[in-house]
C-alpha cells in the first residue's frame, strides 16, 4: 500500500480512536530495571538496566538475550498453542493448509521415529553423489540440490534488478562453505574453531558408516577445498558495496568466465532456460571456483557434496546428529549450554518453510485492530518528523532534498500481516521422515522463487512472516515492514503511555525509514533503482557524516582487544541514531506544544531515552559476541544503547549532561545526519 497525501484527514480519525487519559496509561519503562546507584550522566546503560542485568540468569539454551527474545518468547507460547491444537486436528482435509501443519509438526516432533530411521532419509540423496562420474553430472546434482537448500559451490535465485527495480533478476553469489564467512578460514583468531570444524564434520562422516580414519581425511579434504573456495570471497564489508555486487553477464560472457561448468546443462537440469542477463556478485569468487572445480579430482568433490548434504540434514535426522550440529553451530560458535526444546527448533523450522499457515492464526488471536491503527499513527508521526528534519538539514541542496521527499511519498508500508497470504497448493506435507518435509517445504519455496523471474517484481509480496520477531526496510522496492510478531511489548504496548512507545517503536520505525538513507539506502532512489539522486556535493557531504559515524564506532571495544567495526556496521548505527532523533520529534509533536506529563518522577523526554536503553538490555556470551563481530552487521546491543544519545542535545538536555561526564561528547565531534 502506497502513501496517499490525506495525512490530515487521517490525523482527525485517528485522534478520535485513540484518544487516553494519561492517568489511564502504563509507563512502559521498566522501573524495576532501573539501577538509582548508577548516573545516568555518566553510564546511563547500568541507569537503565543496572538491576536487570544483576538478576537475570542467561538460560543455558542460550548464547545472548534481549528484548528481542523476550518478545519472542512471549509469542512461542502463543504459538505452542496453535501448534498443539493443529495436532490433534482429525478433521483435517487432505492437502488443506490444516493438515499440511499438523502433519509437518507432528512428523517433525516425532524424534522416536527419526532415530529409527537413522540416516536413511538422506540415503538416496548420498546415492545420487556416490552416482557421479563427471563434473557435468556434479552440476546435474547441484541443480537438484539447489532446491533443497544444499548450495554446493555458490548460491543462486531471482531478486529484483537493483538497477531496474520493476524486473527481477537471476543472480550468482558465494556460497556453499560450511562456516559461511571467509575470516573463519584466514583470521588469526579462529584456529581453534577451524579445528573443532574439522571435528564436527568427522563425526557427521562417521555417522553415515564411514571409518574414522577416513572421516578424518575427509574432513581435511573438505576444509582444504573450502578455504580454497574461499580464497577469492567478499568480506562482509565488501558486500556492502552494491555497485561491486552489480556486474551483468550474458550467457557466452558467463561461459568465458567459468567454462568448467557446462551451463546450459546446469540451467536445463533447473527445468529452466537460461536467462539472457546472469548477475554475478562476485565476479572473482566465482572464476575462482570453476578454476577449482576444473582443476580437481572427482573424488574429492563429491566428499565436499557429502558433507554439504550432511551438513544441512543433520538437525532433521537422529538425536545423534541433531547433538553433533548443536554442539558446533550453537556451542563452540555461539557458547551455547543446552538445546532449545525441540518444539521451539521445529518452529523455527516451520517458520522458514511454511511459515505463513501459523502466522494465520496467530494475527487472528492475537493482533487486534486498533493496535494496527495505533502503529500506523506512529508511522505517519514518524514521517512528519522525518521531512521536517530534511528541510532543516543545511548540508543539503532543495534539489536533493525534493528527491529525499519522494522517497518517503513514495515508500510502501506493510503493518501487522500481508493483504494475502501465502498459498501454499501445491506443496504436500506427508509422514514419511522431517527430513523430507523439509525438502518438500524448501522445493515448493525454491520453484516459487524461480517462477518470479518470469514476472514483474511483486511489491505486496512480504519477505517476512509476521510472526517473526524483526522488521525491515528494502531499498528495491522502497518499503518498511513490521510483522505483527514484533508489535509486541516491550517494544510496542497500545496500553502504554506515548513515550515508553515513540522511545521503542517509535524509534524502530524510525530507525527502519532511515535505511532508506543509510550508506546504502541512499544510493537507490524513490522507484527502488540503484541511481544517484544527490547532488554531487550533498553527497560529499553525505559520506563525510557517515565516516565520522565510522569512526565513532572504530573505537569501541567489545571484547578484550577486538573493536567494533565501523564500516561494517555502519547503516545500521546510522539508523539508530536517526530512528531515534525522529522518534523524539514525532514524540514531541504528538505532545502538541504542551510540556510533557511527569509520571513516576520523570519527564516524558526521560522516558522516551530510558525506554530506548532499556530496549536494548542484554546479555550475551562471549563466544557469541566475538562470532557477532565477525558476521553481525549490527553493533553489539551495549553501545546501540548509548552511543546514539552522546550524539543528541536532546538527551544532554534531559538529563542535564554536562562537559565532563562521561556521557558527554564535545560538540565539535557528535554526529548529526538526519
Amino acid at each position: 500500500m502506497r502513501l496517499k497525501n490525506n495525512s490530515s484527514k487521517l490525523f482527525a480519525s485517528l485522534l478520535i480512536l485513540i484518544t487516553h487519559s494519561l492517568s489511564a496509561q502504563k509507563p512502559g519503562i521498566n522501573l524495576t530495571y532501573i539501577d538509582s546507584s548508577a548516573d545516568p550522566k555518566q553510564d546511563f546503560y547500568t541507569y537503565c538496566n543496572g538491576k536487570w542485568q544483576k538478576k537475570f540468569v542467561l538460560p543455558e539454551s542460550d548464547a545472548r538475550y534481549g528484548s528481542f527474545n523476550e518478545i519472542n518468547e512471549s509469542n512461542l507460547k502463543k504459538i505452542k498453542l496453535i501448534l498443539d491444537a493443529a495436532s490433534k486436528n482429525t478433521k483435517a482435509l487432505p492437502n488443506s493448509n490444516a493438515q499440511r501443519l499438523r502433519d509437518f509438526y507432528n512428523t517433525a516432533m516425532d524424534s522416536v521415529r527419526s532415530d529409527e530411521l537413522g540416516y536413511s532419509p538422506i540415503q538416496e540423496q548420498l546415492a545420487k553423489i556416490d552416482s557421479v562420474k563427471t563434473i557435468d553430472d556434479l552440476m546435474r546434482l547441484k541443480s537438484e540440490f539447489d532446491y533443497i537448500g544444499v548450495n554446493l559451490f555458490f548460491s543462486c535465485g531471482v531478486s529484483p534488478d537493483l538497477k531496474n527495480s520493476k524486473c527481477n533478476s537471476f543472480g550468482i553469489s558465494q556460497g556453499g562453505f560450511g562456516l559461511g564467512d571467509r575470516d573463519y578460514y584466514y583470521s588469526d583468531k579462529y584456529e581453534k574453531i577451524r579445528e573443532e570444524y574439522k571435528k564436527y564434520l568427522t563425526n557427521l562422516f562417521t555417522l553415515i558408516g564411514t571409518p574414522h580414519m577416513a572421516s578424518e581425511d575427509f574432513a581435511n579434504d573438505v576444509f582444504e577445498f573450502e578455504k580454497n573456495m574461499t580464497n577469492t570471497a567478499f568480506t562482509r564489508v565488501q558486500m556492502r558495496d552494491n555497485e561491486k555486487m552489480y556486474n551483468i553477464y550474458t550467457p557466452k560472457t558467463l561461459k568465458e568466465l567459468v567454462p568448467a561448468i557446462n551451463w546450459d546443462n546446469y540451467f536445463k537440469h533447473k527445468k529452466m532456460k537460461m536467462p539472457d542477463t546472469i548477475m554475478v556478485s562476485m565476479v572473482e569468487y566465482l572464476k575462482n571456483v570453476g578454476a577449482i572445480i576444473g582443476g580437481e579430482i572427482i573424488g574429492k568433490l563429491k566428499v565436499y557434496a557429502k558433507a554439504q548434504l550432511i551438513m544441512e540434514a543433520a538437525p532433521y535426522l537422529t538425536q545423534r546428529f541433531v547433538y553433533i550440529h548443536f554442539n558446533f553451530r550453537s556451542k563452540t560458535l555461539s557458547g551455547a549450554k543446552q538445546m532449545k526444546p525441540r518444539w521451539q527448533r521445529v518452529q523455527n523450522v516451520m517458520n522458514a518453510t511454511i511459515g505463513d499457515i501459523v502466522s494465520a492464526d496467530f494475527v487472528k488471536l492475537y493482533f487486534p485492530p486498533e493496535a494496527k491503527v495505533k502503529i500506523n499513527k506512529l508511522i505517519d508521526n514518524l514521517i512528519l518528523s522525518y521531512r521536517e528534519r530534511i528541510a532543516s538539514r543545511d548540508w543539503m541542496s532543495a534539489e536533493t532534498k525534493k528527491a529525499a521527499n519522494r522517497k518517503l511519498d513514495l515508500l510502501i508500508r506493510k503493518v501487522g500481516y500481508p493483504a494475502i497470504w501465502k498459498n501454499y497448493n501445491g506443496l504436500e506435507i506427508k509422514k514419511d521422515s522431517y527430513w523430507a518435509n523439509v525438502c518438500r517445504a524448501s522445493t515448493f519455496l525454491t520453484q516459487e522463487n524461480l517462477n518470479d523471474l518470469k514476472k514483474p517484481v511483486d511489491r505486496n509480496k512480504w519477505q517476512m512472516t509476521p510472526v517473526t520477531v524483526n522488521a525491515y526496510y528494502d531499498p528495491t522496492t522502497n518499503e518498511i515492514t513490521f510483522p505483527a510478531a514484533i508489535l509486541q511489548p516491550p517494544f510496542f504496548d497500545p496500553k502504554a503511555e506515548d513515550a515508553a512507545n515513540y522511545g521503542t517503536m517509535g524509534s524502530i520505525i524510525g530507525h527502519e525509514l532511515t535505511h532508506g538513507f543509510d550508506d546504502q539506502g541512499s544510493q537507490f532512489n524513490a522507484d527502488g533503482n540503484m541511481k544517484m539522486w544527490w547532488t554531487e556535493n550533498d553527497y560529499k557531504s553525505f559520506k563525510a557524516k557517515t565516516t565520522l559515524i565510522i569512526n565513532q564506532f572504530n573505537d569501541f571495544v567489545a571484547l578484550d582487544s577486538l573493536h567494533v567495526n565501523g564500516d561494517m556496521t555502519q547503516g545500521e548505527n546510522i539508523a539508530d541514531l536517526g530512528g531515534l532523533t525522529m522518534a523524539y520529534y514525532a514524540y514531541k509533536k504528538s505532545l502538541a506544544g504542551a510540556k510533557s506529563k511527569v509520571m513516576n518522577g520523570f519527564t516524558g523526554e526521560q522516558r522516551f531515552f530510558i525506554a530506548w536503553a532499556q530496549g536494548w538490555k542484554s546479555t550475551t556470551r562471549n563466544e557469541e559476541l566475538k562470532r557477532l563481530l565477525t558476521v553481525d552487521y549490527h553493533s553489539p546491543a551495549y553501545f546501540r544503547a548509548f552511543a546514539p544519545l552522546r550524539n543528541m542535545k536532546e538527551f544532554y538536555a534531559a538529563f542535564n549532561v554536562k562537559p565532563g561526564d562521561k556521557m558527554y561528547t564535545a560538540e565539535e565531534k557528535r554526529v548529526e545526519i538526519w
